[in-house]
C-alpha cells in the first residue's frame, strides 16, 4: 500500500508541516511574493520563518501556531475572468490554481462549470504529492508521452492511486464522477487504519457501488465534500472544475491542517432540505391512491421538487393490469410534456451556436421555407415553439416524414394567413413540433435523444427517450390504458425505436417522450434552478429565461404562452406556475414547477378518465397537484 503523504502542499513547494506554523510570530508580516524568485521557494522560505532576520522565538498559543501559511490576498491574486469575486467558490479556486493543483482551461478563463477529467484530477494529486514524477512509459493506448498528463498519469498508476478504466484504456478527458472522486481521494490520503464510517444517513446509499462505498463513507465523513453533498449522495454524478478546487482545498485541509484550507473548509455547507413531502410520505401517498381511484386510474406516479431538489416520488395501481405494480421507475408516455423536452434541445443548440431561434427554418432544411402572405417574416424556431409558425394545425392522418414535411415547408397551401409569431398565427401545433424536432436533428446531425442525452440526461442518470423502445430498460415501459382496457401494448411499445437516418421522421417529438415522473422531476429541477442540477450549471440561465419567456399569447383558458412553457398567475395557489399538460395514447400528465419558491410537482398516469379541473387541467393531475402545493408551502 502506498505510504500515506503527511505534506501535501508540496506542489507549492512547501514542505510544510503544521509545527512549522508555530515559528511565525503573529506580529510578523508574510513576506511580499516577488517576481524574481519562484513562489515555492518564498513560501517555503515563509514556512521555515525565514523573513531574513533573525529566527522569531517559537509562538506560544495555539492561536499563535495557526497562523495561515497564505493569506487570502494572495491566494486572490490568482484570479479569473469567469470567476467573479463574490462567487462561492472563488476563493477555492483561487487557491487551487495559486498553489498549481489546477491551471486555467484557456487564457484568464477557470471554467468553472465545465467537468474536471480524470487526467486533470491525477494530475493535480500529483502536485499535490510532492512526489519526484514518474516518467510515462506507455501503459495506455490513448495516453502519449507528450500529453501535459502523462508522467501523472504514470505516477497514479504505480502509487495505486488510480487505474484504467478497461484494459489498456486510461480515459484521460472522461468526466470524473463523485464516485470515482471518493475513490482516488481515499486511495491518496486516508489512514491505512480508518474508523468505520456509514452511509446510511444518505437516501440513495444503496447506488453507491460496492467498491465505492468505504472510499465514499470515508470522504463524507471528513468533509471532503463539503459543499457538495447533502443527504442525496448522487455517486454518479459530474464533479465540475470549480467542485473539484473545493474538495482538494478540503483535502489539503484534511492532510496538513493548513489554517486557511482549514478556515475555507469549515465555510462549505450544503444544507439538507427540509422536506414536507417526506415528512407527510404517508398522507400524500393516500391522497394519491384516493385520487387514482376516483379518476379511474390503471396505474399513476408523481415526483415532488422542494427548493430545487427532487425529495420524494409516488405511486400506485399497475404497470401490468393485474400482473405488474407501477412503481417510480416505470417508463410512461409523457405525451405533449415531450414538448419542453423539445424546447430544451433547442436552447442547447441555441448556446452550442448550432441555431438561431429566429432564423427561417428553410435554412436548416435546405428550401424556402415561407409564409406566401408574410414572406418576409420568417418560419422559425422561435415562432414553432410558441405555436406561432403559421404552418397550418395538420392532424395526425398528415405524413410527417422527411420527404413529405421538405414538400409541405414549400407548399403555399400548408400555411394560414396570419403573420409569423403573430398572436392570429396561434393554434397549439403538434404537427409544428414535428417539425421543429427534425429541425433540431438536421441542424446539429444529431439525433434529439442524443441532444438530451450528451447535455442532461447521461449527466443526471435519466434513463429516456423520445421513443419508447429506445430506453435502456426496456423492462420498466408500463403499459398504456385507456378506460380499462389495453391503448398501447408492451410488444407494441418495444417496436417504438429510433429512426433509421437524421430528420427522417416527426412522429413522436409531439408527445413520444418516454419517462419516469422522478427523471422529469430531475429535469424540472434544472428549470428552478436556474439551469443547475446539484451544483453543476446544465443549462444557462438565459436559456432557461427563454423557455420561460413572455410570446406575448393569451390564451383562452387563461394561460399565457411561453416557448413552449405555458405559465399562469394564481394556479394552485402560486404566484405564478409554469406547466405543460400531456394527454393521448390513455394518459393524462401534468408538469407544473414554481420558480420563486423552487418547488415543483409532476404527475402522470395511464387509463384515467380526462375529466377537467375549473382550470381547464386535467383533474387526476390538478387534485394531486394542489394537495402538494398545499403540503410543502
Amino acid at each position: 500500500m502506498k505510504k500515506r503523504i503527511v505534506i501535501p502542499i508540496a506542489a507549492c513547494g512547501l514542505a510544510l508541516v503544521l509545527a512549522a506554523a508555530a515559528f511565525i510570530s503573529p506580529a510578523q508580516e508574510p513576506p511580499a511574493l516577488t517576481a524574481e524568485a519562484p513562489i515555492a521557494e518564498q513560501i517555503s522560505s515563509y514556512a521555515a520563518g525565514d523573513a531574513g532576520e533573525a529566527e522569531p522565538e517559537a509562538a506560544d498559543t495555539p492561536e499563535e501556531a495557526a497562523a495561515p501559511v497564505f493569506t487570502l490576498e494572495q491566494i486572490r491574486k490568482a484570479a479569473f475572468s469567469d470567476v467573479p469575486a463574490a462567487s462561492g467558490q472563488a476563493d477555492y479556486i483561487s487557491y487551487a490554481a495559486y498553489c498549481g493543483f489546477m491551471d486555467a482551461a484557456e487564457e484568464d478563463r477557470f471554467a468553472p462549470e465545465a467537468f474536471a477529467s480524470r487526467a486533470e484530477l491525477v494530475s493535480a494529486l500529483w502536485q499535490i504529492s510532492g512526489q519526484e514524477e514518474t516518467a510515462y512509459r506507455g501503459q495506455f493506448s490513448d495516453v502519449s508521452a507528450g500529453d501535459p498528463w502523462a508522467n501523472a498519469v504514470s505516477w497514479a498508476v504505480e502509487t495505486d492511486i488510480a487505474a484504467g478504466t478497461e484494459e489498456g484504456i486510461f480515459s484521460p478527458q472522461s468526466p470524473v464522477s463523485r464516485g470515482q472522486l471518493a475513490v482516488f481521494l481515499h486511495r491518496f490520503a486516508a489512514p491505512e487504519e480508518e474508523a468505520e464510517a456509514s452511509l446510511a444517513s444518505y437516501r440513495d446509499e444503496d447506488q453507491v457501488l460496492e467498491y465505492a462505498r468505504r472510499p465514499m463513507a470515508w470522504a463524507l465523513e471528513n468533509r471532503l465534500f463539503a459543499g457538495m453533498v447533502s443527504d442525496t449522495i448522487y455517486p454518479d454524478l459530474p464533479v465540475s472544475r470549480g467542485q473539484l478546487a473545493q474538495a482538494l482545498v478540503a483535502l489539503v485541509a484534511y492532510e496538513s491542517g493548513e489554517p486557511l484550507a482549514l478556515s475555507l473548509t469549515e465555510k462549505l455547507e450544503t444544507p439538507r432540505v427540509e422536506s414536507a413531502s417526506r415528512a407527510r410520505h404517508e398522507d400524500i401517498q393516500k391522497k394519491v391512491e384516493a385520487v387514482a381511484a376516483k379518476y379511474g386510474a390503471m396505474g399513476l406516479q408523481v415526483a415532488v421538487v422542494e427548493d430545487g431538489e427532487v425529495t420524494d416520488a409516488f405511486a400506485c395501481g399497475w404497470a401490468v393490469k393485474d400482473s405488474v405494480p407501477m412503481t417510480p421507475e416505470h417508463k410512461i408516455r409523457s405525451a405533449s410534456i415531450t414538448k419542453v423536452a423539445v424546447g430544451i434541445a433547442a436552447m442547447i443548440l441555441r448556446e452550442e451556436g448550432i441555431v438561431s431561434l429566429d432564423e427561417s427554418i428553410g435554412s436548416y432544411w435546405g428550401v424556402a421555407a415561407r409564409n406566401p402572405s408574410y414572406p418576409d417574416d420568417p418560419v422559425s424556431i422561435r415562432t414553432l415553439l410558441s405555436h406561432t409558425s403559421s404552418l397550418r394545425v395538420f392532424g395526425w392522418d398528415t405524413s410527417r416524414s422527411y420527404d413529405a414535411v421538405r414538400v409541405r415547408l414549400q407548399s403555399g397551401d400548408s400555411y394560414m394567413k396570419a403573420k409569423p409569431g403573430s398572436g392570429q398565427a396561434w393554434g397549439y401545433n403538434n404537427y409544428a413540433f414535428g417539425v421543429l424536432g427534425q429541425t433540431l436533428e438536421l441542424a446539429s446531425g444529431k439525433y434529439l435523444d442524443e441532444i438530451l442525452d450528451d447535455r442532461l440526461w447521461s449527466v443526471m442518470g435519466i434513463d429516456a427517450a423520445f421513443e419508447s423502445g429506445s430506453v435502456q430498460k426496456t423492462d420498466r415501459l408500463a403499459t398504456l390504458y385507456e378506460g380499462g382496457k389495453v391503448f398501447t401494448a408492451y410488444k407494441t411499445l418495444l417496436k417504438n425505436v429510433r429512426p433509421s437516418s437524421l430528420g427522417a421522421s416527426g412522429d413522436n417529438y409531439s408527445g413520444g417522450m418516454t419517462i419516469s415522473a422522478p427523471e422529469l422531476a430531475r429535469m424540472a429541477a434544472v428549470l428552478v434552478n436556474d439551469g443547475r442540477y446539484e451544483g453543476l450549471q446544465l443549462l444557462s440561465e438565459e436559456s432557461v429565461s427563454l423557455l420561460e419567456s413572455d410570446s406575448g399569447i393569451r390564451i383562452s383558458d387563461g394561460s399565457q404562452q411561453a416557448l413552449p412553457l405555458r405559465f399562469r398567475d394564481g394556479l394552485y395557489g402560486r404566484d405564478r406556475l409554469y406547466y405543460h399538460t400531456g394527454s393521448g395514447y390513455g394518459v393524462y400528465n401534468l408538469l407544473t414547477y414554481d420558480p420563486e419558491a423552487r418547488d415543483a410537482v409532476v404527475v402522470l398516469s395511464t387509463g384515467a378518465a380526462g375529466d377537467k379541473d375549473e382550470q381547464n387541467i386535467y383533474a387526476v393531475c390538478g387534485e394531486i397537484t394542489r394537495y402538494i402545493y398545499d403540503v410543502i408551502r
